[in-house]
């Protein structure tokens, strides 16, 4: 059917009919606009909802939603998503295009040259349905490097890419697109020692150009009851893995604890993005079996060329896992954290590891997280 929003013009759009009562409900879009739609996209979106669970993705389909409006894409593709578990070739259709051309920028300006154009088009929240924390840190890093911010802020956008793309589904993202993004990875972490890392389990798992065998994951695979030796000797169960300079250790005592200690490279003196002023902490998280995985951060201290944190945790009552693959951030980074979230991580913390927090505190606002978080531990502790 055709719409208009106030006096507008009339516009082809998405309708749903009720026989009954011969009436009509126009799609909006998010501005309470019409959802624009041809007759070939209205035709296939009836189609995939009679087949909600298990659309269709033969390549007629992804011809005609390629074709459509970004929107009705985002509004289709982001459904699916959130109650089903549709075909990875469906994202296929979004508008890659503009962000291979903004990713290309970046490969750019880290080769040195800074003779880019203004992208076209705003890369905006259109590739959610795919991928979060992908396309807004990628666009803000990209116009920082255009406008010659400050090596902080963008390290900081590095560092929020790099884990929005550890958390992306890779099926979700096309091949040409898939190459371009693990090639930026990797100029990532060339610039900067402390995402390398992060950078190599990127390009691993996009499956361009990474490491053969076995995956660079920092991750290590604990069961809650330690092994018949430790436990006849009393003695503790260790394990460690590494991928160069980066390393994780666990060591778990027949008391039901786990000492988790995390080694990393330390800042390059020249041409890193770290902003090792400000203090270090690296996300370590904890996935139990059959529970909801939790996150835990570890204050960085340097020790001889490297930098070293501690966690002293509570061994889960089922098997687990830890995993260390997202890169380390300055502490200032830990605004958009809840301050009780942050609380697990100071009771983890020794008294050594706490004045590290406490150092990072005294330099943030009184509303930040991080004080925040100091002041409930403080009054867990008095009570």
């Amino acid at each position: 059917m055709t719409a208009r929003r106030d006096d507008g013009p009339a516009v082809p759009a998405l309708a749903l009919h009720h026989p009954e009562r011969c009436m009509g409900y126009v799609e909006l879009d998010d501005h309470g606009s019409p959802l624009q739609a041809s007759a070939e996209g209205t035709e296939l979106v009836a189609r995939i909802e009679r087949r909600w669970a298990t659309p269709p993705t033969d390549p007629d389909v992804l011809r005609v939603l390629a074709g459509e409006s970004r929107v009705l894409r985002h509004a289709l593709l982001h459904r699916l998503a959130s109650e089903s578990d549709p075909p990875p070739a469906l994202f296929h259709t979004l508008p890659w295009a503009d962000l291979d051309t903004v990713a290309g920028n970046v490969l750019t300006m880290l080769d040195g040259d800074t003779s880019v154009e203004h992208p076209r088009h705003e890369l905006r929240h259109w590739f959610t349905p795919a991928a979060t924390r992908l396309a807004g840190p990628l666009a803000v890093l990209e116009r920082g490097m255009r406008e010659g911010r400050e090596p902080a802020a963008l390290r900081h956008e590095a560092a929020s890419l790099l884990t929005g793309l550890l958390a992306a589904p890779p099926g979700r993202i096309p091949a040409l697109t898939a190459r371009r993004l693990a090639r930026l990875a990797e100029h990532l972490g060339n610039r900067d020692p402390l995402l390398r890392h992060t950078a190599r389990v990127i390009a691993a798992r996009l499956h361009t150009g990474g490491p053969t065998g076995r995956s660079p994951s920092l991750s290590l695979r604990l069961d809650p009851v330690l092994p018949a030796a430790a436990r006849t000797t009393g003695s503790t169960y260790r394990k460690t893995v590494r991928d160069e300079s980066f390393e994780v250790r666990a060591e778990h005592t027949p008391g039901g604890r786990v000492q988790v200690m995390l080694t990393l490279p330390g800042p390059a003196a020249e041409g890193a993005w770290t902003a090792a002023e400000d203090g270090l902490v690296a996300p370590l998280v904890v996935r139990p079996a059959d529970s909801e995985p939790s996150r835990f951060w570890i204050a960085l201290r340097r020790r001889e060329g490297h930098l070293l944190g501690v966690l002293d945790l509570f061994a889960p009552a089922e098997r687990f896992e830890l995993v260390a693959d997202e890169p380390a951030v300055p502490f200032p980074a830990l605004r958009t954290v809840p301050a009780a979230e942050l609380l697990p991580s100071l009771r983890a913390s020794s008294t050594a590891t706490r004045r590290l927090w406490e150092a990072a505190a005294a330099a943030l606002t009184s509303g930040h997280s991080v004080p925040v978080a100091l002041r409930l531990y403080r009054q867990d502790v008095t009570r």
